[in-house]
């Protein structure tokens, strides 16, 4: 059986304490990544100081015309789907984004929340301080075509995650589908985390199925700098129905407020590196070849599933890289029957060390 919401939460929250407490720890499930591309993809001509003219204003990555097109661009060319500026929302990293959407919930008429786990553990916290009930809607991976999917047959709002980030698949087309069909029935909404979306390790084709769900119902989250693991500056956006970008943007402006002047500049590169043709393509052969080099001299000694997507996958290590590490196991995700499995960090930096 998998913990309840207030034991994930507190074991999120005592594993916050104890990697900062141990900043030297072996963090194996951790967040911190290295590889060699970083300079490629920023480098000292994108962090140069702004002008004193940049620095006398407020600073709001939603108001950049030019980042929205930007992303825009992109869409086009990654799934073929053309967003209008205002089914654009930039913020300074994913969670805003994610709280902006619940605390718009109730405005756009929806009193619950349906998931499939693994979700972000923001979303119980979240959903739990504003009185947000929650209800599990598959007790399966939805990678697998068969996992059974138990949606209301009313509005309601579901959360997903694509890519399963902690296993590092993705969504199976087969319950897009049936997700999109729940969508047209019901007008129910879906939020879909796609934080490290467009990092697929089967190169033949950028697009994200989720694109196709119905677009006046979807909410996507897309965080770039974890695309190209570039975590030192934050930036991500929303792709969103244009009716519901000024509840969003009033929720999420008053969560953030401004942001440093320099993060446009920053964004507008990552979407240039992004749409380019080598795109993260460097990186993701990286990820490929260290998870390559985990298995073969044993340190991961087998996985839940075969990663596909992201830097993340589920498996069990070798006794030696358990010694004294920090991990997080399936309790922190509300998984279940997955005994051993830890989440490995495939960019871990300890990795790469002697």
């Amino acid at each position: 059986m998998s913990v309840s919401h207030a034991e994930l939460l507190r074991l999120h929250r005592d594993l916050d304490d104890i990697s900062r407490a141990n900043r030297t720890g072996r963090f194996l499930s951790g967040w911190q990544t290295t590889h060699p591309y970083v300079g490629r993809y920023l480098d000292s001509t994108h962090t140069a100081a702004p002008s004193p003219q940049m620095l006398e204003s407020y600073s709001f990555l939603s108001d950049s015309a030019a980042l929205s097109e930007a992303i825009a661009r992109f869409h086009v060319r990654a799934d073929g789907v053309g967003y209008r500026p205002e089914g654009v929302y930039v913020s300074s990293g994913s969670s805003p984004l994610l709280l902006g959407f619940f605390l718009a919930l109730r405005e756009m008429g929806v009193e619950e929340v349906c998931y499939v786990p693994p979700v972000y553990y923001s979303c119980y916290y979240f959903c739990s301080s504003l009185g947000i009930p929650m209800r599990q809607a598959s007790a399966g991976l939805l990678h697998s075509e068969s996992a059974e999917l138990d949606l209301p047959e009313r509005k309601s709002a579901l959360v997903l995650c694509d890519p399963i980030w902690v296993f590092g698949t993705t969504v199976h087309e087969r319950q897009i589908e049936r997700i999109a069909r729940w969508q047209r029935r019901t007008g129910s909404l879906v939020l879909v985390d796609g934080t490290f979306q467009y990092a697929r390790w089967d190169r033949g084709s950028r697009r994200e199925p989720t694109s196709g769900l119905e677009p006046d119902q979807t909410f996507r989250i897309v965080c770039p700098t974890k695309s190209l693991a570039v975590h030192g500056t934050r930036f991500a956006y929303l792709l969103l129905p244009p009716q519901h970008r000024q509840s969003l943007r009033y929720a999420c402006a008053n969560i953030t407020g401004a942001t440093s002047a320099t993060n446009e500049r920053f964004a507008l590169r990552i979407m240039e590196v992004l749409d380019s043709d080598e795109s993260n393509d460097a990186l993701v052969a990286h990820i490929q070849s260290e998870r390559h080099r985990l298995l073969e001299s044993g340190v991961i000694r087998s996985e839940a599933a075969p990663p596909e997507a992201g830097y993340y996958t589920f498996a069990v290590l070798d006794d030696e890289s358990m010694k004294e590490a920090i991990v997080m196991d399936q309790r922190f995700f509300g998984l279940h029957d997955l005994d051993d499995h830890v989440r490995v960090n495939l960019l871990y930096p300890g990795w790469s060390q002697p």
